[in-house]
Parts: C-alpha cells; structure tokens; sequence
C-alpha cells in the first residue's frame, strides 16, 4: 500500500460509512440528505465521455463524493500533464462508465464502493467485468498514476475488473 492509499478507508461497509457517511436511505434508495450534502459534480482536467463511445460527454462532470474531488482532480491531472490530450484520447483514457452510483455489487448482495462515491469505471467495453487485465486494455501507464494518487486499481495482480478505480483499500 503507498503512503498515497494509506489515507483512504478500507472497502467493508463500516469503514467506508465512517469515513464517507452512510449513504443507506429507505426502500433500498440513497438518502436524499447524505446524497445532496455529499455527492457533487467533478469536472474533470479534460473532457470526458459516457462510455457510449464518445458520443454524449459529461457536460457537467461527474458525481463523486466531496472528499475525493481533490485526489481526483490531482490524478487526473497528473495523467494530462504526464502523457498528453492526444495520448488520453488514442487510449480511450477519456471515456468513463460513471462513478457515483447507489447500487450493489455486480452479482452480490452488498452495496458497491461507487454507492460512496469514490470509484470511478474507465473504458468499461474495453476493461469488461469479469476479466483479469491483458494487453489492449487500459494502459498500464495511466494506472500508474492513478495509483501514485491513492486509487486501488482493480485490474492489479489478477483482480478481474480492470475498469475499476476506487479510493478504497482492499485487503
């Protein structure tokens, strides 16, 4: 774990209330109030699309959790600024699946870490769950970065979910 990664909560459900807030509402929905006193838009250091093949982008930004917007902007910064907007744009560093996102885990029964609002999915039709990472999906070099900034990447040693980042540790 880097220095960077250290100062993030763990991925169980208790630390990531305790340091991000409970987002658990009624009926199985968000809570209104966490949502709205936690979760705003990021506007990312480039533009940025819907994982819809850069057809629609995120005019807005997208919706992450308050406490991320920093190390988000950072990372993502330190990426344009290391490799370049034409770089980002041939590796398809610009497209996203989304971030905040009150649902469970893909075939489980727990609540996903984008339910918190610190993870981001990048490129998912070429970084597809479940798949361990290969060469031709997401560059190494762009992890890298992200990582150097705090974000646990899910496609490290074997893990199969490559699109995944999240500022939260596993482990």
């Amino acid at each position: 774990m880097t220095p960077e990664q250290a100062k993030w909560p763990h991925q169980d459900a208790s630390a990531l209330n305790i340091f991000y807030g409970d987002p658990l509402g009624t009926g199985g929905e968000a809570n209104p109030k966490w949502e709205a006193g936690n979760i705003g838009y990021w506007k990312p250091p480039y533009p940025m699309f819907y994982s819809d093949g850069k057809k629609s982008p995120f005019t807005r930004g997208l919706r992450i959790h308050r406490r991320c917007h920093q190390a988000f902007t950072d990372a993502f910064t330190d990426a344009l600024q290391t490799l370049g907007h034409d770089y980002i744009m041939a590796n398809r560093l610009d497209i996203s699946g989304g971030a905040y996102n009150y649902r469970v885990e893909r075939g489980g029964s727990r609540l996903s870490v984008h339910a918190w609002g610190c993870a981001i999915d990048m490129d998912p039709a070429h970084n597809p769950f479940p798949a361990r990472w290969r060469k031709g999906m997401i560059d190494p070099k762009f992890c890298e970065i992200l990582e150097k900034h705090g974000f646990t990447w899910r496609g490290r040693n074997a893990d199969i979910d490559p699109m995944h980042f999240q500022l939260a540790n596993r482990g």
